[in-house]
This record gives C-alpha cells, structure tokens and sequence, in this order.
C-alpha cells in the first residue's frame, strides 16, 4: 500500500529543523589572499570574540538573525579561526611572527554573522577593532568591517565557507594596509 504522507519520522525531523533552527558545520580552509608587503617582527594575541564572551552564541558559533534557517558552526572557536587567519595573512605579507618583540596587534570580534538570505543565497558579515601596540603603548586602533554574500546559481549554493572566507580577507587586508598607511605596521 503507498503512502500519501511522509512517514513520522521524517515529518517530526522537518518540523524541529524549522522549528529549532538546524545547525550547520562550516569548514575554513582559510589562505592568505592579500597582496600588502611588509616586514619587522609582530606578535599577534587572539582577537576576544565579544559575542560568545557574552554568552549570545558559543565560542565556535556564527551569529545570526533570529529568522536564520541554521545555527552555524565551525571546526574551531572563532577567536582562534579569525586570529589563525590575521597570522597567515602578516606571515605572508612578510612580517615575522614572534611571542615577544616590542610590537603586538590585538582586537576584538564584535560581529561574526553568517545568514540565509531566503533561499537563494548566504550573507557573512565581520565586524572587528584592531588594535597596534609599540612597547605597550596604542599607536593604531580602528574598526573594519567586511560583508560578502554568495547567490544561488543553477539551483546550488556556493560553498558556505567562501563568503566567510573572502569577509575575513577582506577586513583583514584593509587593515594591513590602513596601519600601513599610518605608520603602525
């Protein structure tokens, strides 16, 4: 005999997936993208990812709107993924990467946010403060800010990492070179 409905299962599975937002694993290759050269010695400390230390998401979670289809998560904690890139991207520019030296960058995550944009696309945001300290003293502090979305395109989303990607590059690069320009790298 044929079945007009879904079996049990799988209407019970649907319905907590809308209901409870399912969750997501995104993995991050992340490799260096910028173009900005550089060199002397750094020491990086990892960025403070602000909305897990207020307890919003966990340490290794994406914000999102709270219409968002799926809870992302990562491979690792988001601090150590966004300061893991920020050392690739200076490794590559040139920069010699150190625990001591007179010179040391460190920020805060105030935005990691990955969203559905309806069906037919993801958007990532990154918003965070960069800060450039000589011999503990601030001699740069800004905040940048990246969105990249991705669309649908012949009925398959591009991978959910490559938004995510490109944002961090991008907010990434534009500080390099900003304390470049003023004198802080």
């Amino acid at each position: 005999m044929s079945r007009l409905f879904p079996p049990k299962s799988m209407t019970v599975s649907v319905f907590a997936c809308l209901l409870g937002a399912c969750a997501q694993h995104v993995d991050i290759s992340y490799q260096p993208a910028n173009l900005s050269k550089g060199s002397g010695e750094i020491r990086v400390e990892t960025f403070e990812y602000l909305p897990a230390a207020k307890g919003d998401v966990e340490p290794n979670e994406a914000q999102q709107d709270k219409s968002g289809l799926a809870s992302t998560f990562f491979q690792e904690n988001v601090d150590a993924l966004f300061t893991g890139a920020l050392k690739k991207e200076l490794g590559s520019s040139g920069y010699a990467l150190s625990d001591g030296g007179s010179r040391s960058i460190s920020g805060e995550i105030r935005r990691f946010s990955f969203d559905w944009v309806g069906m037919t696309g993801m958007k990532f945001d990154i918003v965070v403060h960069f800060t450039v300290a000589t011999n503990g003293k601030v001699v740069y502090s800004n905040v940048l800010e990246a969105t990249r979305e991705a669309r649908q395109e012949d009925h398959k989303l591009d991978a959910p990492s490559e938004p995510i990607e490109l944002a961090m590059a991008d907010c990434i690069g534009r500080f390099i070179r900003d304390a470049q320009k003023k004198g802080a790298l």
